[in-house]
């Protein structure tokens, strides 16, 4: 069986990170991937319908906005020739996405995700980067495939537009890796209360979701609602009638989609949360998430009521 997703020639080197950091390091060099945490304001959402024909996806989603940091979801719309990816975390020389074209009409069932400015060191000046993953029907084959949405080459969409305010989001390069992981500025203090939006960064190795849920059991919160969470993991537990269903390929999982909540009673919670997953292979995992391992991050918002 072959993978869907391959490294290409041209784009083989094309990475989101920054490995000048690694090349210029000497030694480890202590960095925090592990969970972070942020209460960050939400924006009056902006709906917005997107035709086009040229230019990127990205931006004609997102030039012209009035704020540069915030998330998009969007469950309606048409795509033509989709580009969507596969994080390979070591892949020689460097870390790189395997890409895949899906041609023709596909027709978007979800894309949710973060956007803010991301410093390039060519241009040397910041770019709108995004954080994006599909689950998308193509109409010719009628598969149902997923993964990291990279660009289009022209459709239309109805998507939700949201800013994130009060603290500036960061992508921090690990120096060890060149891997980024989103970050929020001025860090401030953690106490949840009703009505707050989380955000949460998952990094290697962390299980997702339970340590967020174990961290927000210690608060007085009542329930906590996922609006969305993508990124990659290792190996993902789901429940089904039968038991526990693993999935656990050799290179890893794309979390494409995540919804659900936890409830909370004193010091415990439980939790009901759907994902849909993808494998290199183009195999869709959908199931409710007992627990996942993460691969690189998981990143996402959740909000909480008391």
């Amino acid at each position: 069986m072959k993978p869907i997703f391959k490294v290409l020639e041209d784009k083989g080197r094309e990475v989101e990170g920054d490995f000048v950091a690694v090349e210029k390091k000497q030694g480890h060099i202590e960095f925090d991937t592990g969970l972070h945490v942020s209460i960050i304001g939400r924006g009056k959402e902006l709906f917005k319908e997107v035709d086009f024909e040229q230019g990127s996806l990205a931006q004609n989603l997102f030039d012209n906005l009035g704020f540069g940091q915030g998330y998009m979801l969007c469950e309606e719309g048409t795509l033509f020739d989709i580009c969507f990816a596969f994080f390979l975390t070591k892949n020689k020389p460097l870390p790189t996405f395997a890409k895949a074209i899906a041609k023709g009409k596909n027709l978007v069932k979800s894309i949710s995700g973060f956007f803010l400015p991301v410093y390039n060191v060519k241009s040397l000046k910041y770019d709108i980067v995004p954080h994006l993953h599909i689950i998308f029907k193509n109409v010719e084959s009628g598969g149902i495939f997923s993964g990291h949405l990279i660009d289009a080459s022209s459709g239309h969409l109805k998507a939700k537009i949201v800013p994130l305010m009060g603290k500036t989001l960061k992508r921090d390069v690990d120096p060890n890796t060149g891997l980024m992981y989103l970050r929020t500025y001025p860090v401030g203090d953690f106490s949840p209360k009703s009505g707050d939006i989380i955000l949460f960064a998952f990094g290697p190795r962390e299980k997702f979701p339970t340590k967020l849920f174990k961290l927000l059991s210690k608060y007085c919160i009542w329930k906590a609602r996922i609006v969305f969470a993508v990124g990659t993991l290792t190996s993902a537990y789901l429940n089904e009638s039968s038991g526990i269903i693993v999935a656990r390929p050799r290179e890893g999982l794309e979390l494409a989609h995540t919804k659900g909540e936890a409830i909370f009673k004193e010091d415990s919670f439980k939790h009901r949360i759907i994902v849909h997953l993808t494998d290199r292979y183009g195999k869709q995992y959908n199931g409710m998430l007992s627990h996942g391992r993460v691969k690189e991050l998981v990143e996402g918002l959740i909000e909480v009521e008391n």
